[in-house]
């Protein structure tokens, strides 16, 4: 009898903080007053921002107060005997040959149809198939399915077939800098994003950068090897295998060039990685810093907040900037340049600065910089959820489009098949902006409240004490509530 009642005591506080945690989701997903940043359509919320903000923060308050002492001190461990035990599916390694190909014809058609075909992007292929289905769509499909890009990356294609030829792409000519890291994919996606924020939208920009990319490729395989360049220079490769990392699905290689598809647990193989390179936590920064400008700078309250607060000053300081409209558009684009640098570099030193005051509460031997190598994977699920929220709009739009697009990938007004003709009205093609937002909203929360999950599984693996984990999570806990404020803010912005 007392062992029953001090089970039913145990798990008393387990099921309250359920409770509690459901009606904090519920209560959040309540509508509030103002813009939903979803393609330009107003939509009026409600209820003020501000009690979104109170709910979403409770919420992780709670999240956090569950996980920390209504949880207990074990942890699931992936790597124990009943998960070695489970047999995988394995894959046929000409099915996954059959797939690399496919890619890799696919990222061809992109670049002919790119530099070929029309330059208007709304009828060539390039532009939806570049930017919605190879980026974000391989990096989506690897969050759910694992990482499948891995083994179907159509540059490993590419440097396989060219190594047959020069055997030096196969090894390299020189030894790889440790100090480089993967500092070369973080490089390349900075140029990526810039592409995309501030290119002219034109399909021959897809074909001149994936033609560079080949180059790239190539170019860095002959320094220093095909193996290498896979693992520190393909930024595609990078980005898919990160965001794999939360997929509840484990790729590995089998014999015979097979491949096995596992269960496991997502978190608990996070939580047993060890410390990445610094490198790596500023691709996770700049992967949601970048999504965040690219959020706020098309907003009306950005625009505003240049051409009424800082544009005045400069024509105070340069009077003839007042009289030459052509020069205002060139520090309009300058100003974009150097907010776009100051915002991934702040969110940088933003994830910097908490990590150092998480030192601090913990008392450990490590600073600032050895908890945000630890830490860092808290902040994969902030960075993709919101990616999410960003695009996910643009992917209803475009989808549908796609078929028509590949009947005729050039723009040329060709049928390469025939499709059902497109009965949609102009009012069947608009989204309730109310889901929108509330799609939004929830998808906010489930990656602020994964990324609690994985600062307390990390947490529990170096201490292993939940009262003590509980008070060093403290400032990582706040900058996560922090994230989740600004991200709902910047998407209820009206757009300019």
């Amino acid at each position: 009898m007392m062992d029953d009642a001090a089970n039913g005591a145990t798990h008393a506080p387990r099921k309250a903080g359920r409770l509690a945690l459901w009606s904090a989701l519920i209560v959040a997903c309540v509508p509030a007053l103002a813009h939903a940043h979803a393609w330009n359509i107003p939509y009026y919320l409600p209820v003020p921002l501000w009690l979104y903000a109170y709910a979403a923060t409770g919420t992780l308050i709670i999240s956090f107060m569950v996980l920390a002492f209504a949880s207990g001190n074990r942890l699931a461990d992936s790597r124990s005997r009943a998960n070695q035990r489970k047999k995988g599916v394995r894959i046929p390694a000409s099915l996954l040959r059959a797939g690399q190909r496919a890619s890799a014809i696919f990222v061809v058609l992109l670049i002919v149809s790119s530099l070929a075909g029309t330059q208007n992007p709304f009828l060539n292929l390039s532009m939806s198939g570049f930017w919605i289905w190879f980026y974000l769509g391989s990096v989506y499909i690897s969050a759910m399915f694992g990482d499948i890009y891995a083994f179907t990356n159509p540059f490993a294609l590419l440097l396989r077939v060219a190594a047959r030829y020069f055997p030096t792409l196969e090894t390299g000519r020189y030894p790889y800098p440790q100090c480089l890291a993967w500092y070369p994919a973080l490089l390349v996606y900075i140029v990526l994003i810039a592409l995309e924020l501030f290119g002219a939208g034109r399909p021959r920009d897809v074909g001149l950068f994936l033609s560079g990319y080949v180059a790239y490729a190539l170019a860095g395989a002959f320094c220093f090897g095909r193996e290498r360049w896979l693992r520190q220079f393909d930024t595609f490769g990078m980005l898919c295998g990160l965001c794999a990392k939360l997929s509840p699905l484990k790729w590995s290689a089998a014999s015979g060039d097979e491949v096995t598809i596992q269960l496991r647990n997502p978190v608990a193989d996070i939580a047993q990685e060890k410390p990445s390179h610094i490198s790596v936590v500023a691709f996770l920064s700049f992967m949601l810093a970048s999504t965040a400008y690219d959020g706020l700078r098309d907003t009306a309250t950005w625009n505003a907040f240049f051409w009424r607060g800082v544009y005045p000053y400069l024509v105070q300081l340069f009077p003839s900037l007042g009289k030459n409209y052509a020069m205002s558009g060139e520090v309009l684009l300058t100003w974009q340049w150097l907010t776009f640098a100051a915002i991934g570099v702040g969110y940088y030193g933003l994830f910097r600065g908490f990590c150092a005051l998480e030192a601090i509460a913990s008392r450990s031997s490590f600073n600032g910089k050895g908890v945000a190598r630890q830490f860092c994977f808290a902040l994969l699920p902030i960075a993709l959820f919101y990616n999410v929220c960003h695009y996910f709009t643009l992917f209803l739009d475009q989808g549908r489009k796609i078929a028509a697009l590949a009947a005729d990938p050039l723009g040329l007004g060709w049928k390469l098949f025939s499709i059902p003709p497109n009965q949609d009205s102009a009012a069947q093609s608009l989204i309730n902006a109310a889901y929108i937002w509330h799609a939004q909203v929830i998808l906010i929360l489930v990656g602020h409240i994964l990324s609690v999950y994985i600062t307390h599984a990390i947490s529990m693996r170096r201490i292993n004490r939940a009262a003590s984990t509980a008070i060093n999570q403290l400032p990582l806990l706040v900058l996560t509530i922090a994230l989740t404020i600004s991200g709902l803010w910047i998407l209820s912005l009206p757009l300019a």
